[in-house]
C-alpha cells in the first residue's frame, strides 16, 4: 500500500495547529459519499442496496468465461486454483481468467473506482477490501449479496464465519462482499534467540497464553543483549499505519479506543463519543515512547524495558519493517499471518520461528471500553464482490459459491498460507496437514477470535491522518503524550462536527 502524505512540516506547535482546509474537504467529499456516512448495519438479510433490482437468475449451463480481478499471489497459481474451483463444484462450462496488476488496497481501490464508475462489465468478480465499503456500497457499485446468494449460504455466514470479517462488508443492511481469507496479525519471533536468553517459549506456552507488554519488553531486551542484535521489536509505524493499524493495536490492548466502546466504531457520525484524549491513549503513547527511546525519555513508563523499537520504524511500511528480522538481526517482528510461511520455511528459519498472540496492557475485564483490552489485533483480509454490470452474474454466483466452499478455503490455505475466514476450519484434518502453517494453528485461532475492524465510514481516512500527525510528533519527541492526545482530539472532533 502507498504511503500517505505527512503534514508534519507546519512550524506551529502541533497541538495548536488549525485543521487544513484540504483535510476537512477530503472528509466531506471522500469518494463522493459524504451523505452516506452512517453506521453499518450488522444485521443480516433484507438488503436495501441498489443491486436489489438486478435480475440475476440461475445459471443455465452455457459456456461462460468469467474474469476474476485478484492479487498476483493468486494469479501466479491460476491453474491450481481453477482446478480447486472445479473440484469445489464450479460447473465445467464456466472458465475463469485471472487479471492482476500492481497490488495494494489503495491501488486496487483506484482501479476498481475507474472500472465501476465507467460501468464496465468486467471483471465479473473482484477481490475487494472492506475499506472500500463506504465508497462503493452507497453508489450501488457492488451487488448486494443478500439478493444473490442462496439462503443456505447467508445462514452459514451468520453462524460459521468470522463475524467481524463478515460485518465489515455490510452497509445499511446490504452485504457487499463475502470473505475469501482473513489476515491475522501476530508477533513473530526467533525461538533460538529467546532460548539463548534463558527463556522456554514452549514450556511457558507463549503460543496461546498472551503476556503483558511489560513481560514482553523485558524478554525482548534480554534477547537483544544476549544475542547482540541490532533490533528488538520491529513493525511499521509510518504515517499510514501508526494511527490506523499498528499503533491502534497497541491502544486497544491498553484498553482504549478513539470512539469509546467498539460498537461506536462506524458511527453514527456526530453522535458518538470521541475519546482520543483519554488516559489509555496517553498511556499508549508513553508505551511507544518507552519502546522507542528508553527509560531516559521523560514520559517513559517505569515498568517497561525500553529501547527495543528502532526509531526508523516511523518511516517503515510492511516490507522495510521486516528486513531486519529477515536478516536475523531482530528478535521479534509484527506481521500478518501470510508472512509466517515465508519465515518458517526450511530455507529461512524453519522451526526456529515462533509465533505468539499480541501482548496487552490491561485485561478485558479491566479495560475502560467494551471490546478492548487483552490480546487484540486489527482485522485484515479480503473479500469477493460482484460487479453489478457483469453480463454473467448467474455464473459469477456459481463461482462465488465454489470459492467460499470449505474445500477452496483449505486449498488456498495450503497453497498460499492465506488463512480461512471460518474458525472451525483450523481444526480440520486438512488444515492439520498443511506444512509449516500447521505448527501455528493454535495461535492463529486464538488471535482470530480477538480481532476488531477500524472505522468504516467516509471520514475515517481524514480522522486517522489527523491522529497520525500528532502521534508521529509525539514519538519524534516534539510534543508530550498529553499534548498529542489533546491535539488529535481537537482535530477529530472538528472533522466529526463538519460531517455531522
Amino acid at each position: 500500500m502507498d504511503e500517505r502524505a505527512n503534514h508534519g512540516s507546519s512550524k506551529k506547535p502541533r497541538n495548536k495547529r488549525q485543521i487544513s482546509r484540504r483535510r476537512v474537504l477530503s472528509a466531506t467529499g471522500a469518494a463522493g459519499v459524504a451523505g452516506f456516512a452512517g453506521c453499518i448495519n450488522s444485521g443480516g438479510g433484507g438488503g436495501n442496496g441498489d443491486s436489489g433490482g438486478l435480475d440475476i437468475g440461475e445459471y443455465d449451463g452455457e459456456e461462460v468465461t468469467l474474469e476474476y480481478a485478484t492479487a498476483p499471489l493468486f494469479g501466479d497459481i491460476q491453474d491450481e486454483l481453477v482446478e480447486s474451483m472445479h473440484n469445489a463444484g464450479l460447473p465445467e462450462n464456466i472458465s475463469v481468467e485471472f487479471s492482476t496488476g500492481v497490488w495494494g488496497a489503495d491501488d486496487q481501490q483506484d482501479r476498481y473506482t475507474q472500472i465501476l464508475q465507467a460501468g464496465q462489465s468486467t471483471p465479473d468478480i473482484m477481490l475487494t477490501n472492506f475499506s472500500y465499503t463506504s465508497a462503493f456500497a452507497p453508489r450501488g457499485w457492488l451487488v448486494d449479496l443478500n439478493e444473490a446468494l442462496p439462503q443456505e449460504k447467508l445462514d452459514e455466514l451468520e453462524s460459521d464465519y468470522h463475524q467481524t470479517m463478515v460485518d465489515s462488508m455490510r452497509w445499511e443492511g446490504g452485504l457487499y462482499g463475502i470473505p475469501q481469507f482473513v489476515d491475522i496479525p501476530a508477533i513473530l519471533y526467533r525461538k533460538d534467540y529467546v532460548e539463548n536468553a534463558g527463556y522456554d517459549p514452549e514450556g511457558e506456552n507463549w503460543a496461546t497464553e498472551p503476556m503483558t507488554w511489560s513481560e514482553f519488553s523485558e524478554i525482548v531486551s534480554d534477547t537483544v543483549e544476549e544475542n547482540d542484535l541490532d533490533h528488538g521489536y520491529t513493525l511499521t509505524l509510518n504515517q499510514r499505519t501508526i494511527a490506523h493499524q499498528t499503533g491502534y493495536e497497541k491502544l486497544v490492548t491498553m484498553g482504549g479506543n478513539y470512539f469509546g466502546d467498539m460498537e461506536n466504531q462506524h458511527g453514527p457520525i456526530g453522535d458518538r463519543p470521541i475519546t482520543v484524549d483519554d488516559e489509555p491513549v496517553v498511556e499508549t503513547l508513553r508505551l511507544l515512547r518507552t519502546f522507542m527511546h528508553g527509560s531516559d525519555d521523560e514520559y517513559a513508563l517505569e515498568d517497561i524495558s525500553g529501547g527495543i523499537l528502532p526509531s526508523e520504524a516511523l518511516g517503515w511500511d510492511t516490507q522495510p519493517s521486516q528486513e531486519s528480522f529477515q536478516a536475523g538481526q531482530a528478535a521479534f517482528h509484527r506481521n500478518w499471518s501470510y508472512a509466517i510461511a515465508q519465515f518458517a520455511g526450511e530455507d529461512a528459519f524453519g522451526e526456529d520461528l515462533g509465533v505468539m498472540p499480541f501482548p496487552y496492557g490491561v485485561s478485558k475485564e479491566e479495560a475502560k471500553y467494551e471490546g478492548t483490552g487483552g490480546t487484540n489485533a486489527t482485522l485484515g483480509g479480503w473479500h469477493l464482490s460482484l460487479n453489478p454490470n457483469s453480463e454473467n452474474l448467474a455464473a459469477a454466483v456459481e463461482l462465488i459459491q465454489a470459492m467460499t466452499s470449505d474445500q477452496f478455503y483449505l486449498d488456498i490455505f495450503e497453497l498460499t498460507g492465506s488463512t480461512p475466514p471460518k474458525p472451525e476450519l483450523y481444526e480440520s484434518d486438512q488444515a492439520e496437514e498443511v506444512p509449516i502453517m500447521n505448527r501455528y494453528l493454535d495461535t492463529l485461532r486464538l488471535q482470530s477470535e480477538n480481532q476488531w475492524v477500524h472505522p468504516i465510514n467516509a471520514i475515517w481516512d481524514s480522522q486517522s491522518e489527523a491522529i497520525a500527525d500528532e502521534f508521529t510528533a509525539c514519538l519524534e519527541q516534539e510534543q508530550s503524550p498529553e499534548e498529542a492526545a489533546a491535539a488529535a482530539q481537537e482535530a477529530v472532533e472538528e472533522i466529526e462536527q463538519t460531517e455531522a
